[in-house]
């Protein structure tokens, strides 16, 4: 009774996997994984995290700008 009841979860665990949707193609490049998140749910966030990243850069340059002219 057992291995009955193992084959059945067996064979019920197959056909579901075999129902399942397949993965998603994998992006090949950047631009199109941008694009694909900016459709997604969290398309309202990317701006800005965009945004903030630009300002790190802005703020690490002029860091940088600064130790440059304190070593002067």
């Amino acid at each position: 009774m057992r291995v009955r009841r193992l084959l059945l979860s067996a064979a019920a665990l197959l056909a579901a996997a075999a129902c399942a949707p397949d993965a998603p193609e994998e992006r090949s490049s950047e631009a199109e994984r941008a694009q694909a998140l900016r459709e997604s749910a969290f398309g309202g966030l990317v701006e800005p995290m965009d945004r903030a990243a630009g300002v790190e850069q802005l703020q690490l340059d002029r860091k940088r700008e600064l130790d440059e002219a304190l070593e002067q």
